[in-house]
């Protein structure tokens, strides 16, 4: 690859994809001072990309959506195939049937096998023009410019494709427009890694060099069919033996009871090796969860476990030590098709690896190709790459080696003179081949991730006890007993201030005859009363001040009762993380002490929650659990009512799924009821909040203009200022996709008020964001108040411990990726630019260390007898039906989704960050909730030594 790093050119191609466009920026050779700034930015509509991509996809290995649906049918079928109790003929005819199936299910696979073997990566002409039209869009013209003239042996692009564009083999995008020259011809092609995930590294790289071997070939146990079975049925070829020697060692490769993780384990901890060679089956067993991506491997005889997961790899890197280069010929190694690149690359490298090579899809099997009519045997294609990249390992420069092992490919490929020679040497396989390279000076460059001071308000200080001083008049039994009845009928009617007195009269007479009891129920419905008013701080202070008093007197109904109410605070103040592990044991704790109404109440609380991060169809399980719940336990005269916050919710989790008029029939079915059967003003103007939302979300103006302003009507006159707010928010909405920038601003700002007092910062983001969008598209004041509000938004990603919630949360912001991304380049802003990208290819740096538990102190079942010691007069708050912004579901999540992050460190791009100004804004949105706001940043990272370029040397790394 050339001399030291002044030698050739190094470039950055980063992309990140968003519901309409592949964002892109290209890096000059940063390491020159004069070429500090991007060489250029910019945006590719996704319609362009649609067919291209769609023609790739067809030419691959695997199957397509039709033909997944049709192997799901086909399998289906199988299942269903049974005999018909003990009769003979019945047996012999459900035999019968499933050999046909089987056939079918055959026939599927064979025709995908000859589909990918006659396609445009073995066609020399389909290649090209699919290719040159990819090259024409994804390439930019300023990169091709420069690629024209460029020498592979010192030219060097790192490409990091984001999630959209990671199955691209851009090894073999055309760079002229005149000529067939792909871009391996002219540049040694890396895949890019964000530094920000080499933050703190759990081991150290070994030596380089061509030391011992450790080779895994074919490890799954002799007759097994877990994890798509043997690839060698016949036995290993000679060839991964003759190459095995003196100190090397050969796992798997035919022997009966293959390689268990445990034994791979005791391998690798038992020397220093120099390479690690992975020759087998790769899954996932959840297509959205890196951490789920595994190497499949023989059962082990005490655990029963035959995978190694990239979750578990990334929890006990010491257990799985790697060696400094890995290699993974397994179908779809590559980690960089997810939204977080937290898969086998990135476990390999925690666990020391340097170099990495794995491949971007399934690779066809050997003798695959004799399906294609009249073909008949080539060679072992997918075994030649798999000893290919063991050798280059084994060279002192294993990125170039590969580069010009490639070269060689595609030269033989393009003289090849029969069809059985191309599909030897096609890119079919040979171009599924990615490389990383990280060198040594790009972990030993990045910082560690110490936590830096944030300031922040006060946390609560200790539990309240500011009952008025005043001792009662008269019996405080007696006085105790109604004023908390008049605070409950206040408490009905919305009106949060004469309640608030009354249960503080409550709460004095109770202490003053000692009823600790009663002392919790008032505690309660005092913080109940703040809730309302908007003082979330003080009613979080009086929820903790009940909990250990219904503790101690083991009433376990209200503890979960109060944990649920928390969640509701949490949720308003933007810890959603909190929020969803309140409601999740909350509605644990209900269920098992069989107090299943109240279950349910939580239960709508959380898909509520689910609903709003866009999750509407996990959400619609919860509902209809509830549902269940409500109709075996509620009464004629509570069920209707329940039912019709039910249908609130079910409303608002359609309307997610884009079923708009099955949403609004749901939102007026609740609406006739709380205007009719049971009236309830709050409840109805509730429901047209929703109505509005449904409304703008199906392209209604007018309709959703009528349900907010009827809302807001109502929500202003009772002194409901949270939903007042969101009612405003909604308003703005509207009046923004009017044109009526002033009305909009005016909505706006006085949302943000209320949110920024009350301490609700995820709120108050939304509505600064939807503020700036009333500027113009290339204003200094819209992308400030873009950015801040922006980068606020982002930060939820690590709070949350689980990669499917990040997911889902990140795919809830993409309407905000597109709109920042389009100010900064709008603007001019391309050093911002480029950061905003980098920046979303990271949802935090991943944690070294045991997350801190934030789920409530576990509870314990509740006894019967509790039942009778309740009294009427507590209870949660009302369902959660409202939309003032995202927040963060809770669904079960298996061991291997759980990777928690801390807040990431800035991405230094080749110039000094940019982007203090925003992420200055956004710390000041995020401190209005308080002491549980995690940093936005944690040092600076470089992308600089990963650009640095030179083949590795003997002795240490």
């Amino acid at each position: 690859m050339g001399g030291g790093p002044e030698s050739g050119s190094v470039w950055w191609l980063g992309f990140w994809q968003t519901a309409r466009h592949a964002h892109w920026w290209l890096s000059a050779d940063v390491r020159l001072p004069d070429r500090a700034d991007p060489l250029a930015v910019g945006s590719i509509e996704l319609d362009r990309l649609t067919e291209p991509l769609a023609a790739l996809a067809a030419a691959l290995p695997g199957l397509v959506a039709t033909e997944r649906a049709a192997l799901v049918d086909v399998d289906r079928r199988i299942a269903d195939t049974l005999p018909r109790g003990d009769d003979p003929a019945s047996t012999a005819s459900a035999i019968a049937t499933r050999i046909e199936l089987l056939g079918d299910r055959a026939a599927v696979l064979g025709a995908a096998a000859r589909r990918a073997w006659t396609g445009a990566m073995v066609d020399p002409a389909g290649n090209l023009a699919l290719f040159r039209e990819l090259g024409g869009i994804l390439l930019p013209q300023e990169l091709r410019d420069r690629l024209r003239t460029a020498h592979a042996a010192d030219t060097t692009l790192v490409v990091a494709p984001g999630p959209g564009l990671s199955g691209v083999p851009w090894e073999l995008l055309v760079v002229d427009d005149d000529h067939d020259v792909r871009l391996v011809e002219r540049a040694t092609v890396l895949g890019g890694v964000s530094p920000a995930m080499l933050v703190n590294l759990a081991r150290p790289a070994s030596r380089a060099g061509g030391g011992r071997a450790v080779r895994v070939v074919d490890p799954t146990a002799a007759g097994s069919r877990t994890g798509g079975g043997r690839i060698y049925p016949d036995g290993v070829p000679e060839a991964w033996r003759s190459r095995t020697g003196d100190g090397d060692a050969l796992l798997g490769a035919g022997a009966a009871g293959g390689c268990s993780p445990a034994e791979l384990s005791a391998a690798l901890q038992s020397q220093e090796w120099s390479r690690l060679v992975f020759v087998g089956h790769a899954s996932a067993t959840d297509p959205a969860m890196p951490t789920s991506a595994g190497l499949e491997l023989a059962g082990d005889g005490e655990t029963g476990d035959s995978r190694l997961t990239a979750g578990q790899w990334l929890r006990d890197p010491t257990r799985w030590p790697a060696p400094r280069r890995v290699g993974f010929v397994a179908c779809q190694s590559d980690d960089a098709g997810y939204t977080e690149q937290i898969g086998l690359t990135l476990a390999a490298l925690n666990a020391g690896a340097r170099t990495v090579v794995a491949t971007r899809w399934s690779l066809p099997s050997d003798g695959s190709e004799r399906l294609v009519a009249g073909g008949a045997p080539i060679g072992s294609a997918t075994t030649a790459l798999a000893l290919a990249v063991d050798a280059a390992l084994g060279t002192t420069d294993p990125v170039g080696a590969i580069g010009e092992w490639q070269r060689d490919r595609l030269a033989c490929w393009r003289s090849a003179r029969s069809d059985a020679a191309r599909r030897l040497h096609a890119p079919l396989v040979w171009s599924a081949l990615v490389t990383y390279d990280v060198p040594d000076a790009a972990v030993s460059a990045i910082p560690g991730a110490e936590d830096q001071p944030v300031t922040r308000r006060p946390a609560p200080g200790s539990p309240r006890h500011d009952a008025p001083r005043v001792p009662p008049a008269g019996d405080a039994a007696e006085v105790a007993k109604t004023s908390l009845a008049a605070g409950v009928a206040a408490f009905g009617r919305a009106d949060w201030q004469e309640a608030r007195e009354h249960y503080l009269a409550a709460l004095a007479a109770f202490t003053a005859c000692g009823d600790l009891k009663g002392v919790a129920d008032a505690t309660t419905n005092v913080g109940n009363t703040a809730y309302f008013l908007g003082d979330l701080e003080e009613a979080a202070d009086r929820y903790r001040t009940a909990l250990p008093l219904y503790r101690d007197l083991d009433l376990d109904r209200q503890v979960a009762v109060v944990g649920q109410n928390l969640g509701n605070v949490s949720f308003q103040r933007g810890e959603l993380d909190v929020a969803a592990e309140q409601y999740r044991a909350a509605a644990e704790a209900l269920l098992r002490g069989d107090f299943r109404r109240h279950a349910a109440d939580t239960l709508v609380n959380l898909g509520a929650v689910l609903i709003e991060l866009g999750r509407p169809h996990v959400a619609l399980g919860h509902l209809d659990q509830a549902g269940a719940l409500y109709r075996e336990t509620c009464d004629e005269s509570e069920l209707g009512g329940k039912l019709a916050e039910l249908d609130q919710n079910t409303g608002l989790a359609l309307a997610g799924a884009k079923s708009f008029e099955r949403a609004r029939a749901h939102l007026l079915s609740a609406l006739r009821h709380w205007q009719s059967d049971e009236p309830s003003a709050e409840r109805a103007a509730r429901a047209n909040h929703n109505l509005g939302l449904v409304a703008f979300r199906a392209g209604d103006l007018p309709e959703a203009q009528l349900r907010y302003t009827r809302a807001l009507e109502h929500f202003h006159t009772v002194g409901n200022e949270h939903e007042a707010a969101d009612a405003r928010l909604g308003l703005g909405t509207v009046a923004r996709h009017r044109g009526d920038v002033r009305a909009a601003r005016s909505n706006f700002r006085q949302a943000q008020e209320h949110y920024r007092r009350t301490g609700q910062w995820l709120a108050y983001a939304q509505a600064a964001f939807n503020e700036g969008l009333t500027h113009p598209g290339d204003s200094d004041r819209r992308f400030d108040l873009l950015a801040g509000a922006w980068a606020a938004m982002q930060s939820m990603s690590w709070r949350l411990a689980h990669v499917s919630e990040r997911a889902a949360w990140r795919a809830a912001l993409d309407h905000a990726n597109d709109e920042v991304l389009e100010t900064a380049r709008l603007g001019g802003r391309d050093r911002q630019f480029a950061e905003l990208v980098e920046s979303l290819r990271i949802a935090g740096t991943l944690r070294r260390v045991a997350p801190t538990p934030l789920s409530p102190t576990p509870l314990t079942p509740a006894s019967q007898e509790e039942a009778d010691r309740d009294s009427p007069f507590v209870e949660p708050l009302p369902s959660m039906t409202l939309s003032a912004g995202p927040v963060v579901p809770w669904a079960a999540s298996s061991a291997a989704d759980e990777a928690p992050c801390d807040a990431p460190p800035w991405i230094d791009c080749g110039w000094p960050p940019t982007l203090v100004d925003a992420v200055a804004r956004a710390e000041e949105i995020v401190a209005v909730t308080g002491a549980t706001t995690l940093p936005l940043r944690r040092g600076a990272v470089s992308l600089i030594p990963l650009l640095s370029r030179h083949p590795e040397e003997e002795g240490p790394g």
